[in-house]
C-alpha cells in the first residue's frame, strides 16, 4: 500500500514538473500562475502546495533535478572510461555536459537563464530532490581524493569551472558566435586546465 502511495506522489510531482518546464519555457516564469500548472498537470491546486513553497520554488528544484540528470549522465559516462589525470577527467565531464545541453537548446535556455550558484551548489551538495545518496558533489571530491592533489578551495574551483562554462557555452551553442563550438571546446579546455593549475597548493 506504502509503495502504491508513494508512486502516486512521484507521479504527481513529475506531472507537475513536466508541466511547469513546458509552460516556463513556452510562457516564461512570470506569465505561468500555479493555478494553470495545477490544471494542466490535473491535480487540485492545494497538491501544489504539497511539493513547492510557490511557483519559484518549483523552478529552482526543476532547475536542480534537470542539471543534476546531465551531471549524473556524464558522471556514469566517465566511470566507463580510462582516462589517467584529473584533467581529462574534468574536461570530460565538461564536454559531456555541453554535448547535452548541444543538443537540448531549449534546456540549456532554460537553465542558463535560471541558474544560480545557490540552486546549483544546494543540488551538487544534496542531490536536489533526487532520493539517491551518491551525488554529483561526492563524485567530484572522491576524483579530486583519487588524483593525490591537494587544492585551496574545491568548492571556488568547482564554481569557477561552472561559470565560465555556463557564460562562454550559451552564445556559442545557440548562435554559433562569436565562434563554434568545436573551436571554443579547446580554449575552454585551457581554462579549466588553467583553474585547476592556479588552485592546487
Amino acid at each position: 500500500m506504502t509503495s502504491k502511495l508513494t508512486e502516486k506522489k512521484r507521479l504527481k510531482r513529475e506531472a507537475l514538473f513536466e508541466t511547469a518546464f513546458d509552460l516556463f519555457v513556452t510562457k516564461g516564469i512570470t506569465e505561468t500562475s500555479i493555478s494553470e500548472i495545477a490544471a494542466k498537470a490535473n491535480v487540485a491546486k492545494g497538491t501544489f502546495y504539497l511539493y513547492f513553497k510557490d511557483k519559484y520554488d518549483l523552478r529552482d528544484k526543476l532547475i536542480a533535478e534537470r542539471a543534476g540528470e546531465l551531471f549524473d549522465l556524464a558522471t556514469e559516462a566517465l566511470n566507463k572510461q580510462v582516462l589517467p589525470t584529473l584533467e581529462e577527467k574534468v574536461l570530460f565531464i565538461v564536454h559531456s555536459v555541453i554535448d547535452s545541453l548541444n543538443s537540448n537548446k531549449i534546456l540549456l535556455r532554460f537553465i542558463s537563464k535560471n541558474l544560480s550558484w545557490g540552486v546549483f551548489h544546494d543540488m551538487l551538495v544534496t542531490g536536489g530532490i533526487s532520493e539517491q545518496d551518491f551525488t554529483f558533489y561526492d563524485a567530484y571530491k572522491a576524483l579530486l581524493e583519487e588524483s593525490g592533489r591537494k587544492f585551496r578551495n574545491p568548492d571556488l574551483m568547482l564554481y569557477m569551472i561552472v561559470e565560465l562554462v555556463n557564460a562562454t557555452c550559451h552564445n556559442v551553442i545557440l548562435f554559433q558566435e562569436p565562434v563554434t563550438l568545436e573551436e571554443l571546446k579547446p580554449e575552454l579546455d585551457g581554462m579549466i586546465c588553467d583553474i585547476l593549475r592556479r588552485q592546487e597548493i
